[in-house]
């Protein structure tokens, strides 16, 4: 029996894109008054690429249950809890520890490379349900 997918993850699978294209618009507003125009530039693009690259790649790893049942069904929807858990609480570590221990250019390239994390999240949310149905022949 399946169970419902929860708000958080339906509201991460809702806003996929989103989040992180307006947080390196905003990486990119203020790296322009604070940093040099290339690096900002090439900062937001390679924060958007490391998205998407993080987001395929663990997609890929958590399809396996879905082809071969690692786990039972109900272990999986925990795990992909505690995957967008563990990714909610990186994004906010990592972006509290680039604005207290950092100096200088660290602290703008940290801050707006601590949305990478949230590709775990959305992968996490995009395979819920995806479990394992075992096929007669």
């Amino acid at each position: 029996m399946l169970s419902e997918k929860p708000n958080y993850l339906a509201f991460t699978e809702k806003n996929a894109i989103k989040l992180p294209i307006a947080w390196c618009l905003s990486a990119f507003f203020i790296g322009l008054a604070t940093q040099e125009l290339s690096a900002t530039i090439f900062t937001c693009l390679a924060t958007l690429f490391v998205v998407w690259l993080c987001y395929k790649v663990s997609s890929f790893f958590l399809s396996f249950q879905q082809h071969s049942g690692i786990l039972k069904n109900a272990t999986y929807d925990n795990v992909i809890k505690a995957i967008w858990f563990i990714a909610l609480f990186s994004i906010a570590i990592s972006f509290a520890q680039s604005l207290l221990f950092k100096d200088g250019a660290d602290v703008y390239f940290n801050a707006c490379f601590s949305i990478s994390y949230f590709s775990f999240m959305l992968a996490a949310a995009k395979k819920w349900g995806m479990h394992y149905v075992e096929k007669r022949v």
